[in-house]
């Protein structure tokens, strides 16, 4: 297949896949960012650095709500493909992809409560300047998020895999009309 020419389903699997891994590193990026202010700011007690962290956590949850919008989108394209192509189909390598779209699916799902968890992190920012050993959530936060990074990545980059190598099967096993 011409790497110019468009897919012969219209969905670009390995830049949608793409897509999701460069929005959850972008969210990676600011939720670091906003981790590193929140603790200048618990070293300075400088209300701007405050302000700062919760900007950058913000600007980290609305991207990590883009990224659950993107993998949701990505499960269910996948989804209604292989439902298409392949719903009558009983052979181990289709049951290895349905494999693959549920554990997607799970970690799609699982993306949500993520992002919402995300989304209250810029309300809890001076619960450290408050609360001895508050600085636990932070570390807390970071963890969940690169656990879930790391599972979804490797999952999805498995679906969109064994998606693209189904599809490829099927145009070999056209016969011509």
């Amino acid at each position: 297949m011409n790497p110019r020419s468009p897919p012969a389903d219209g969905i670009d699997w390995p830049g949608s896949a793409r897509r999701v891994r460069w929005t959850a590193m972008m969210v990676f990026a600011a939720l670091v960012l906003a981790l590193a202010l929140a603790a200048v700011w618990m070293r300075t007690q400088s209300g701007m650095c405050l302000i700062l962290a919760q900007i950058a956590a913000a600007g980290a949850a609305v991207l990590r709500f883009r990224g659950a919008v993107l993998e949701t989108r990505l499960i269910f394209a996948a989804r209604r493909c292989i439902n298409a192509r392949w719903l009558d189909v009983r052979r181990e390598d289709i049951r290895q992809l349905r494999r693959c779209l549920k554990r997607s699916i799970k970690l799609a799902i699982s993306a949500w409560p993520v992002a919402l968890a995300m989304g209250c992190l810029p309300l809890v920012m001076e619960l450290p300047g408050q609360v001895a050993g508050g600085e636990r959530i932070y570390a807390i936060a970071t963890l969940f998020f690169v656990l879930h990074f790391a599972a979804s990545e490797a999952a999805y980059r498995q679906l969109v895999g064994a998606l693209v190598g189904s599809l490829e099967l099927e145009r070999v096993c056209v016969l011509p009309a």
